[in-house]
């Protein structure tokens, strides 16, 4: 099934003005990211629309996959028979002349798994490429190609393992200096998953952000295109299309995980499971997530640098201390996987009562799920929509912190905002930062005045770089003594979630 394409004007702008580009010569372009977004349904439309050439490329041996590129070729192109590749020089050499008479994309997508067989593959494509700005390769076409012009193709290497595309502009890495494009193709965030789910009930589109995030394929093949429409939908699709037996999102963590390269090939793949768990489950300090994981830490420590190298975790800086770094799952679904799916093994059977079992974790998942993601969207909200007059001042740092109080106790904080003030002969200090704005989110509940008065008292204990802070609180429902209060109150902002999908 096709679908169109949503919220992705920006990378179509780059691809076009990549292909586009009417300098004479080939040139090349890098479009990654995890699996799942939609990279290749950005590259196969782009393909569609302006001609030229896209080639999936399967795990195999190099005469294998010699076989197939050149199978397709042969199809594309119209010829009577496939042309013989006896060579993967042989290969590049045909894939640029491809187009000739004028420029088009032309695309090896999971150009990964052809280096597995063929490591100096990025190295051959080198030889064609001069770095930009400088005089580009027009070698001629090979005797069956299908022109003797000079190359004008759109070389885009296109690949699903994050730890081997961002590799290849680095360092000394063959390719570095030779792309024109390194186009990053990310999961939606929350506004624009919305629309890729086509929902206007706003506290329903929070709580389907809260399973399966912002992620192209969850929200369309994987759940075969339904999607709850309104509150009272929810549990119906929850047990019909993301914990039913036969959902194939009951498996997607685990194979997330075997197909990339980098945590395939571990022999302690239960650790990585570990390690993910205790982040998906709360446990965002260093610390907290030793004792869940009970690992020594430098062998903790290549665990969480191979996650975050593959884009499973993100480490967040705490915008108030140094030396404080917070690990977050990078995906509400991961947040979803460990608190439900794998805490209750009961989903994907088939002698389960699935729509019974989920009313059961319900609690869980409000908590440890739905909370913890709407939290995150606060934050995604206060740094990419919020307004300087909503705010103070522009967002420089971003984060949760830890606020210590007079008592000696501490208080968590679900937004932080810091300026970028605080530099020293040495180094940035965290801890001299001008705080800006503090918030606290919370979802499901009506927020009042104990809310607002927690970040009173966490602006007080802060001191004096935090006497003109801002106070935010984020919420879908605020009682009317909140509402009497702030209107006295022009240091407080009242978020709603109607302001959060379409306001500053």
């Amino acid at each position: 099934m096709s679908y169109p394409l949503i919220a992705r004007d920006r990378e179509r702008a780059l691809l076009a003005d990549f292909v586009d580009d009417p300098r004479p010569g080939p040139a090349l372009g890098i479009v990654w990211g995890r699996r799942r977004v939609g990279k290749s349904a950005l590259l196969q439309a782009l393909v569609a629309e302006r001609g030229g050439f896209y080639h999936h490329a399967v795990r195999g041996s190099s005469a294998e996959s010699l076989r197939d590129l050149a199978a397709d070729l042969g199809e594309a192109l119209g010829w009577p028979a496939a042309p013989a590749l006896d060579s993967w020089a042989q290969a590049i050499e045909l894939l640029l002349r491809v187009a000739s008479d004028r420029p088009l994309p032309v695309v090896l997508d999971e150009f990964p798994y052809l280096l597995e067989h063929t490591p100096e593959l990025d190295a051959l494509i080198q030889r064609c490429f001069a770095p930009p700005g400088a005089p580009r390769a027009s070698s001629q076409a090979p005797s069956q190609g299908p022109s003797q012009g000079p190359s004008q193709a759109r070389l885009i290497l296109c690949g699903s393992s994050i730890s081997v595309m961002s590799r290849l502009l680095a360092g000394t890495a063959p390719l570095r200096g030779r792309a024109g494009l390194d186009l990053r193709v990310t999961p939606f965030d929350f506004r624009a998953s919305r629309r890729l789910h086509g929902q206007e009930d706003l506290p329903t589109a929070v709580a389907t952000f809260a399973v399966i995030g912002g992620v192209a394929a969850y929200a369309r093949d994987m759940v075969m295109g339904d999607l709850p429409a309104h509150a009272g939908d929810f549990d119906r699709w929850m047990a019909a299309r993301v914990l039913s037996p036969g959902s194939p999102l009951l498996r997607e963590v685990d194979l997330l995980l075997s197909e990339d390269p980098t945590t395939a090939k571990t022999r302690k793949l239960n650790l990585y499971h570990a390690t993910l768990g205790a982040v998906a489950k709360g446990h965002h300090s260093w610390s907290g997530i030793t004792r869940y994981v009970n690992t020594g830490g430098s062998s903790l420590q290549a665990i969480m640098d191979t996650l975050v190298a593959s884009e499973l975790v993100t480490r967040l800086h705490d915008p108030l201390r140094a030396n404080r770094p917070l690990y977050h799952p990078v995906d509400p679904f991961l947040r979803f996987h460990y608190a439900v799916i794998r805490r209750h093994p009961g989903f994907g059977r088939m002698d389960t009562d699935t729509a019974a079992l989920w009313h059961r974790v319900g609690p869980t998942f409000r908590s440890q799920v739905l909370g913890p993601t709407f939290e995150w969207m606060a934050r995604d909200w206060t740094e990419r929509c919020a307004a300087p007059s909503t705010l103070g001042g522009t967002p420089d740092h971003v984060g949760p912190s830890v606020v210590t109080l007079p008592d000696g106790t501490t208080m968590q904080l679900d937004v932080v905002v810091a300026a970028d003030d605080a530099y020293t002969d040495l180094a940035d200090a965290p801890d001299r930062r001008t705080v800006r704005a503090l918030g606290e989110a919370k979802v499901g509940e009506t927020i009042g005045l104990s809310h607002l008065a927690r970040l009173d008292m966490a602006r007080d204990a802060l001191g004096s770089r935090a006497a003109t802070a801002r106070l935010l609180l984020f919420g879908s429902r605020f009682n009317e003594a909140l509402h009497t209060a702030v209107a006295r109150r022009p240091d407080v902002e009242l978020i709603d979630l109607e302001r959060m999908y379409g306001g500053e």
